[in-house]
């Protein structure tokens, strides 16, 4: 069996109650990293949820797909993956992942692109390679990591808690649906974070997980701050506390914690996940297979094993192919603790573009028993929202 065509599509889905006369890339809102400093402008994808797929075909006419993390103009990751990577791997036996993976790795080393789109098209490129080799082999891909380790797997719906009434409205909500874990994205001023927790806490009582996701918004001082409230209301975590790239400073947060610090949705391979480790910045490991390829990613958990550190898969702003391969390898690595979902976003995007879908249970999905990455495009649907 060898690789035929690969194919990398630009998929952009649109979101609900956005306006149609809005530009693909707006700046939505000031970041409030700092109390006493000029706020500093987040870029985001408004109009369009977008993602890079990759369809890699082999001359016995089975195919995979892909992800490749690209939240922002996906066609750059499109023009590696079509100009640099399918040239160089058309003719190669696809289940040679990790070979393949380290041929198209090492393309970047000499040339300083160790992250960013390259990095992305290769973990779009592998984990297709991952659901093609699944196909040929019969198996599901926590099999061909493996596993599987359990037999389903614990999962959290992002919420949002602009207020504390509007959290706890929500945080209920997900009670309902069947969650037992919610995690909210919470910014300063630090007294309106800890309301919104303090009130949720209240009423969903002690037995739901609660989450919190700071984005990088906050200082040293601050987060540590922060931290020392939350733990009052037994917070399960506090995800990317500060911006992760002086991870000396970013130790002194765990450092002064009891609380767990997880950060990495960030990174694209076990050198930079290495260093994490190394400087005892996080209790938490946050890989996103859409940026580090479920090759890469089973790396980071063996490499975590080492250092008594759980991971956590992140899905992000993923698409239904990041969700698919998170939790092929949710099932199939042994130091795993919980993983992201996003329940409305991946049923809106399920129902798009896919013929058969993931099972939710309650806060856990099940493991699926197709072979591959356990999803099944529909690619009539898709080239509704695809550029090939």
């Amino acid at each position: 069996m060898r690789i035929e065509q690969i194919d990398a599509y630009v998929v952009k889905l649109p979101r609900p109650n956005i306006a149609e006369n809005i530009p693909d890339y707006v700046r939505p809102r000031k970041s409030l990293s700092y109390d006493t400093t000029p706020p500093i402008d987040d870029m985001a994808a408004a109009r369009y949820a977008e993602a890079l797929f990759v369809k890699i075909t082999a001359d016995n006419g089975l195919v995979g797909w892909g992800e490749g993390q690209s939240l922002l103009v996906p066609e750059a990751t499109k023009a590696v993956v079509d100009r640099l990577f399918a040239p160089i791997l058309i003719g190669e036996n696809p289940l040679a992942r990790e070979k393949l993976y380290d041929m198209t790795y090492g393309t970047m080393r000499g040339r300083g692109y160790r992250s960013g789109y390259l990095a992305a098209a290769l973990a779009g490129i592998n984990n297709a390679l991952w659901d093609l080799s699944g196909k040929a082999l019969g198996v599901p891909c926590y099999v061909l990591l493996g596993g599987p380790y359990r037999d389903k797997v614990r999962i959290y719906n992002n919420i949002q808690g602009p207020t504390p009434e509007i959290g706890v409205e929500q945080a209920l909500k997900a009670v309902e649906m069947g969650y037992d874990a919610v995690k909210y994205h919470l910014n300063r001023p630090l007294k309106n974070a800890v309301a919104v927790v303090e009130a949720t806490r209240e009423a969903v009582g002690p037995d739901v997980d609660i989450l919190v996701d700071l984005t990088w918004h906050y200082d040293v001082p601050g987060a540590i701050a922060l931290g020392k409230e939350l733990e009052k209301f037994d917070v399960f975590w506090l995800e990317s506390p500060v911006p992760s790239e002086d991870l000396r400073r970013h130790a002194e947060v765990p450092r002064d914690l009891t609380l767990p610090i997880c950060i990495g949705q960030e990174y694209y391979n076990a050198y930079q996940f290495r260093a994490v480790l190394e400087a005892h910045a996080a209790d938490i490991l946050l890989p996103d297979l859409a940026r580090t390829g479920i090759t890469g990613s089973q790396r980071i958990a063996h490499l975590a094993e080492t250092f008594d550190i759980p991971l956590a898969p992140a899905v992000g702003a993923g698409n239904v192919l990041s969700t698919a391969a998170q939790l092929q390898l949710s099932a199939g690595i042994l130091n795993f603790v919980i993983m992201e979902h996003f329940d409305q976003s991946f049923q809106l995007k399920s129902d798009q573009i896919l013929k058969h879908s993931l099972t939710r249970n309650g806060s856990y999905l099940e493991l699926p028993d197709r072979p591959g990455l356990g999803i099944e495009i529909d690619e009539e649907k898709l080239m509704q929202y695809a550029v090939k």
